[in-house]
């Protein structure tokens, strides 16, 4: 009697929410991505004529254009699954995706922060307290990512766990 309620179509139903989700989730470091490289042109826009600052504002556009390319792509997953298979395979094709994303998220985000120090330092007077700043920033953005990137995993594993049942 068990088993029949876990292979309803309502249980699909709410495993296909949790799965859409979390696709919602990654769609948002998307447009996170999209709006930091906007930031960046708006601090370019107002701020000083400086070479310094207008170079190193273009490389963080530019490495967020990378990653915004490369790792955030969500076309090979199958985000409308119809099929107790389909879904597998999109949660099984979300958890490389994450693994990537995991790898490198931080380090892209960190130099998007990095260059932002000429900015910072103009805007505080100071050299070191941009260095500090930018540290503990990154150090936040680092452990809040592992956190969010740990709850995604559980959730994934939740689900395919679920599936198998």
């Amino acid at each position: 009697m068990k088993n029949s309620k876990l292979n309803t179509p309502e249980t699909f139903q709410k495993q296909f929410e949790k799965f859409h989700m979390l696709i919602i989730g990654s769609k948002m470091a998307k447009l996170s991505s999209i709006i930091l490289i906007c930031i960046s042109l708006i601090i370019m826009f107002y701020s000083e004529k400086s070479t310094l600052i207008i170079s190193s504002l273009l490389t963080g556009i530019a490495v967020l254009g990378v990653y915004n390319f490369k790792f955030l792509p969500l076309s090979n997953i199958e985000q409308k699954p119809t099929t107790k298979a389909s879904l597998t395979s999109g949660i099984s094709k979300f958890k490389i995706y994450i693994k990537q994303r995991k790898k490198f998220e931080i380090l892209f985000i960190s130099v998007w922060l990095i260059t932002l120090i000429p900015v910072l330092s103009s805007y505080l007077g100071s050299n070191y307290k941009a260095l500090i700043v930018t540290i503990l920033v990154i150090a936040i953005t680092a452990v809040l990512g592992l956190l969010t990137f740990g709850r995604v995993e559980k959730e994934l594993q939740t689900l395919e766990t679920q599936i198998q049942n």
